[in-house]
């Protein structure tokens, strides 16, 4: 009688440890993990598990310090309708989840993290929280074609910003990265959306390059240094 009431209210209850499979991962792809569950000393049960994908930015582009003001779930999977975990009992639950191209990459200052949450009682209880590393190989290919055309990524590169939800990018996070070179050229674009949109500019003209993810990217890149020749 007595574990039961302890448990109700947190004392020898359950302990959770979620694993990824694979600790870097990539946008447009599947990502693959287990949630362990550890029984207490009582029974316990438990109305829902949920994984958060979640990101930290500012919500004023102004501010460069290093402490976030917004912590935003991008992405929210719901893993196990209700259980009753058994004293001492180990439960393993498996998961996974296509991760959105609208979650932003690992760079810079900018991360991303993992959050397991139980429902216990109609309470929430955050238990799991840690850091994974984003990848994006179309992201990677166009930071190295930059690079040797001699641009480079400003301080605040790659830092997301707050903005307003859209149909292709529903969260509230939009990752920026701006790059300059030696002669006063700037590239802008946005990385964690679908299409990107390359923005190259000297202190009178602006030149305009879409790149598709469905379309081949070797081809779409023949047509930059044409955008860059005068600017690198």
């Amino acid at each position: 009688m007595f574990e039961k009431l302890f448990s109700s209210i947190g004392i020898g209850s359950s302990k959770v440890n979620t694993i990824l499979f694979d600790n870097i991962v990539e946008r447009g792809k599947e990502v693959k993990g287990e949630v362990h569950i550890y029984g207490g000393k009582a029974e316990q049960t438990i109305s829902e598990i949920y994984i958060h994908i979640d990101t930290e930015f500012n919500k004023d582009d102004m501010d460069m310090t290093e402490f976030r003001h917004i912590t935003e779930p991008i992405l929210e999977i719901k893993i196990t309708d209700p259980i009753v975990i058994q004293p001492n009992e180990e439960r393993v639950i498996p998961f996974s989840f296509v991760l959105p191209y609208y979650a932003p990459i690992t760079f810079n200052e900018q991360r991303i993290h993992i959050q397991t949450e139980l429902d216990i009682n109609f309470f929430t209880h955050p238990v799991e929280d840690h850091y994974f590393i984003v990848k994006d190989p179309i992201l990677e290919e166009l930071f190295a074609f930059f690079n040797k055309h001699g641009f480079t990524h400003t301080n605040k590169s790659g830092l997301c910003r707050h903005k307003f939800p859209t149909d292709t990018n529903p969260t509230h996070c939009m990752q920026a990265f701006h790059l300059i070179n030696n002669q006063g050229g700037k590239i802008y674009f946005v990385g964690n959306d679908s299409q990107i949109d390359i923005y190259v500019s000297d202190n009178d003209h602006i030149s305009h390059l879409s790149i598709q993810r469905d379309e081949d990217l070797t081809k779409q890149l023949q047509k930059l240094p044409n955008m860059i020749k005068n600017k690198a």
